[in-house]
């Protein structure tokens, strides 16, 4: 007989505390008597906050199957938590372990397998060095949970409670259901306490981490012919040197060059595709009442042909990562700079991270001759080189994708320079290509040209990774400056595509001087003036 290992993560009855909080003590939590649990942890999270514990006690977790505890919710609504579990392995997001939790009103025995725990990426995870763990509110409102103590155990997982009597017959109709098979409908009657129910329940077959049909197959898609013509009678500029984004030479230059095919999704007109079944759900899991916003942070640099390549090493997502070396000049911008102080940091500290800001720091590098593109994540100088975590090279003549299940610069996989809102296109009158916008909360699913997700959560409500959302037709854009109605036009023409986690509702704008402020007139657009577009099907 084999004995039942336990071991206690956290233990609440004994009077054992998390010891860390995620936004400098925004959530409390407290040790209280509750009816359902005796001596729980009382957590009121913040909205997206997380509570957990630094230093994990029990650091060895292979031993053990499930991570057990019981729960109550006590609101009207379903609470969303993640487990996030960080080891030796951890190195970033990809190399976490994060596992969904859906507490329903009430009280609820949560068992979680270990065994199936996996990174995010996919990867195995080095589970027998726990160094941290923690609870994390995934919901966009403050909720409140009661949790008993936190254990591992290789035993089997403890039963949920039995139900009440009020809802006795309800667990009785359902026990007594076949499984459920897709396309097949299954009539419900009888009563919960003194409701008569009288149901109808269909299943219907959902893959949602599977990408979408990519665009080839979708033959009714379509580019802009005028922009394409004017893009051939462009007569690009000889490229001597490195060139930045924010001069007249580089509006010569990109007016000049051609981003993929016409048929690209980038440059797919999206005017009149298809509203998706689920759009409303979608708008409003994002924000409907949330207002549209910029950032203005992705500066690019354009390159030679002839330019000097040079190593950089890659201290990440190796594996996923395009192989140097790489026209990297002196003079690449990171994102954020120069930043929208009067006195600017000057470049070369930007890139060493003088002000050890961190984030994400892309930087995107072009050859406009060659049609290539390179995209690096983190990148950072120091005496001895460059360092990044991600390099990604895409091929601007050709519609192939990274491949799939991979990651980029950008979590949905995608490229950064050929989204970003730049000056020459709204001293143009209107951006020509799709742009990319990010959001708090996204569905672990993609969608093409999407290859990667980057989220635990599986709510069909929320979008994916590649989700294309277009500015409705009946907004009136007339009372908008000129440099507002380019990108707007732009967003009712080609959309934007889901690309990485942020804040919602934000798409991103080369920093360029020339380009004016234009937060509050931005902001005066909301969620509900979006829509989720799906491609027409083909003849």
């Amino acid at each position: 007989m084999v004995a039942v290992l336990l071991a206690l993560l956290l233990a609440v009855s004994k009077g054992e505390l998390p010891n860390d909080t995620g936004s400098d003590g925004a959530s409390k939590y407290a040790a209280v008597q509750q009816a359902d649990l005796g001596t729980a942890l009382k957590i009121d999270f913040a909205a997206g906050d997380s509570v957990g514990v630094r230093q994990a006690k029990v650091t060895d977790w292979t031993p053990y199957t499930i991570l057990a505890f019981t729960a109550v919710n006590p609101g009207k609504t379903d609470v969303h938590l993640t487990l996030t579990i960080k080891h030796a392995g951890t190195k970033g997001y990809a190399t976490r372990v994060d596992v969904p939790v859906t507490l329903k009103p009430g009280k609820t025995a949560v068992s979680l397998p270990v065994t199936a725990m996996k990174n995010t990426n996919g990867s195995a995870p080095d589970l027998a060095n726990v160094t941290r763990w923690y609870l994390a509110n995934t919901d966009d409102t403050p909720v409140t949970v009661y949790l008993s103590d936190i254990a591992l155990t290789n035993g089997a997982p403890p039963p949920l409670p039995t139900p009440p009597a009020a809802t006795a017959a309800a667990a009785a109709v359902a026990n007594a259901l076949p499984p459920l098979t897709p396309d097949t409908a299954y009539h419900i009657r009888g009563k919960v306490g003194d409701q008569t129910v009288d149901l109808v329940v269909t299943v219907e077959p959902v893959n949602d981490a599977a990408p979408s049909p990519t665009p080839a197959a979708v033959s009714a898609a379509h580019g802009d012919p005028a922009r394409l013509a004017r893009l051939k009678a462009a007569k690009m500029p000889a490229i001597t040197h490195p060139v930045l984004f924010d001069t007249p030479e580089a509006d010569a230059i990109c007016g000049a060059l051609e981003v993929f095919p016409p048929d690209n999704p980038w440059n797919q007109v999206v005017d009149d595709w298809p509203v998706a079944a689920n759009s409303a759900q979608i708008i409003a899991a994002i924000g409907a009442d949330k207002p549209l916003r910029y950032n203005p942070d992705m500066g690019f640099v354009l390159v030679p042909p002839a330019q000097a390549r040079i190593a950089v090493k890659n201290i990440g997502y190796v594996a996923e990562s395009d192989p140097g070396p790489f026209p990297l000049p002196e003079n690449v911008p990171i994102e954020g700079w120069p930043g929208p102080t009067a006195t600017p940091q000057p470049l070369d500290a930007a890139q060493r991270d003088v002000q050890n800001a961190g984030g994400d720091r892309h930087a995107s590098v072009v050859d406009p001759v060659n049609r290539i593109l390179y995209e690096f994540y983190q990148l950072k100088k120091a005496d001895g080189g460059w360092t990044t975590t991600q390099t990604s090279i895409f091929d601007l003549k050709s519609n192939t994708l990274r491949p799939d299940g991979w990651t980029s610069t950008d979590a949905a996989g995608l490229p950064i320079f050929p989204a970003t809102v730049r000056y020459d296109e709204i001293a143009r009158g209107m951006v020509e290509h799709a742009m990319r916008v990010t959001v708090r909360r996204s569905r672990r699913a993609y969608a093409a040209p999407a290859t990667h997700f980057a989220s635990p959560l599986t709510d069909t409500a929320l979008p994916r990774m590649g989700e294309r959302l277009r500015l409705k037709q009946d907004v009136d854009i007339r009372g908008f400056s000129p440099a507002v109605q380019a990108i707007l036009k732009g967003l009712k023409k080609y959309g934007m595509f889901v690309a990485d986690n942020g804040i919602d509702w934000a798409i991103s704008v080369a920093p360029d001087p020339r380009i004016p402020i234009l937060h509050e007139e931005l902001r005066r657009l909301k969620g509900s003036d979006f829509e989720v577009v799906t491609p027409p099907k083909g003849p």
